[in-house]
């Protein structure tokens, strides 16, 4: 009865490197029909039959009986006819590896086996074997059945066939192939459900993220176009001085530039382009982008605090992270109504530049954290949440992250983290 322990064996090392593809390969799954995926599954089928046929059961010298084929397949059913060859070739080489007296007879097994399955596939789609995956127990049991009678006559057990021993072998090795058959089969359903399911919940949060971005735009682009559309008529009045006229017309331009400036925002968050990136010093752009902030600053009573190490080379484009650094520190200012005082904290850790922009606010929770950089989120009761998603956006362009950490009623960080560059290293 040790055989019971090797059939056993095979079957598990058979079922775990199938198991393994989607462990291993789920990130890849989204066309799983596409070349790169078909010849990861036929490597995994090539490892299982390799791994089937280097623990097999021996009944006669140079003879061994394995679950080879079932990766075969399974691996003809579902990865194109190249792959297959593939592992068919890597089935044969690895048998005549080993040896032994039945290596030829092996061979011609093989070959039959081919062909049967060749002619499965055509009378059988791969798609109906999902369906009913015990027709992939009687392929298994017609595939034992070819083993058994090419096999038999030259092992020279030909006299013990009908022996109780041998007899029960085979029955014992047909129910554990045809078992191990359906399994596969079922393993494979499950990874083509599971795939299926991922590819619905993508879709979904992709339909999810383009209306939340429409209600934003069409929220975001409506404020300046009423403002506008105001002043017009209001430049309608006979009895209007030419001076208000132009304060008037003033303001109508300012709000076309607010409203270009968010679709130009927009467009860089849902179609970001290569920007023109130079060597920069973080602490020089910090200081530029704090100019900006002065006055806003001071008319809210926040004292800004700035402690920046030299030297702070990183790869960036000026504009578009002066952009992010006036945003994160605005939106500190404005979470401070009382007053208060914003700190910046620029310094290089560990090969990368660390500027840290703390205040002393309303602070936020941790689900509040968790939505930053979502579409149509704000935490100051207006707007859309469209400047801090162009933030992050621009920030994982140049390969750097934002980390935030909050505690309400005492303040919020906002650490932004972007490699660190010498000049010498810059070309």
């Amino acid at each position: 009865m040790d055989f019971v322990t090797q059939l056993l064996l095979n079957m598990l090392l058979v079922v775990t490197p199938v198991m393994m593809y989607p462990l291993f390969w789920i990130d890849r799954l989204q066309h799983i029909d596409d070349t790169g995926n078909r010849w990861a599954a036929a490597a995994l089928a090539a490892l299982s039959a390799v791994l089937s046929m280097t623990y097999p059961v021996q009944l006669a010298d140079g003879f061994q009986y394995d679950m080879r084929f079932i990766a075969l397949t399974a691996c003809f059913m579902y990865t194109g006819t190249l792959p297959t060859l593939a592992v068919f070739a890597v089935v044969v080489l690895y048998r005549f590896m080993e040896g032994g007296a039945g290596a030829y007879v092996s061979l011609a097994i093989t070959a039959v086996v081919f062909l049967f399955l060749w002619a499965v596939k055509r009378k059988i789609h791969p798609s109906a074997l999902l369906q009913k995956p015990l027709v992939a127990g009687w392929i298994g049991l017609v595939v034992v059945a070819i083993t058994a009678v090419l096999s038999i006559p030259f092992t020279g057990l030909g006299h013990m066939v009908y022996s109780p021993e041998i007899a029960l072998f085979f029955v014992a090795y047909a129910l554990t192939y045809m078992g191990t058959s359906v399994i596969i089969v079922c393993i494979v359903r499950q990874i083509r459900i599971n795939l299926d399911l991922r590819k619905q919940i993508q879709q979904r949060d992709k339909m999810n993220l383009l209306s939340e971005l429409a209600a934003s735009f069409a929220h975001e682009i409506r404020n300046p176009m009423t403002v506008a559309r105001g002043f017009v008529q209001m430049m309608k009045q006979r009895e209007l001085t030419e001076e208000k006229r132009q304060v008037y017309n003033q303001m109508v331009l300012d709000e076309l530039d607010r409203a270009q400036s968010i679709i130009n925002d927009y467009l860089s968050f849902a179609r970001p382009q290569m920007e023109a990136l130079e060597l920069l010093d973080a602490k020089q752009l910090v200081l530029r982008a704090l100019e900006q902030l002065d006055t806003f600053a001071q008319l809210r009573n926040v004292r800004i605090e700035v402690d920046l190490q030299d030297k702070l080379m990183i790869s960036a484009n000026a504009d578009k992270l002066t952009q992010c650094i006036v945003h994160l520190c605005r939106n500190g200012i404005e979470s401070m109504p009382g007053g208060g005082i914003l700190r910046i904290i620029g310094s290089v850790q560990s090969s990368r530049v660390s500027i840290d922009i703390i205040d002393q606010g309303i602070g936020m929770t941790e689900d509040e954290v968790g939505r930053l950089g979502t579409p149509y989120y704000t935490t100051r009761g207006k707007g859309t949440g469209l400047g801090m998603m162009v933030t992050y956006r621009v920030i994982q362009n140049i390969q750097g992250r934002i980390d935030v950490t909050s505690e309400q009623g005492k303040g919020t960080c906002f650490t932004i983290t972007l490699p660190s560059l010498q000049p010498s290293s810059y070309h």
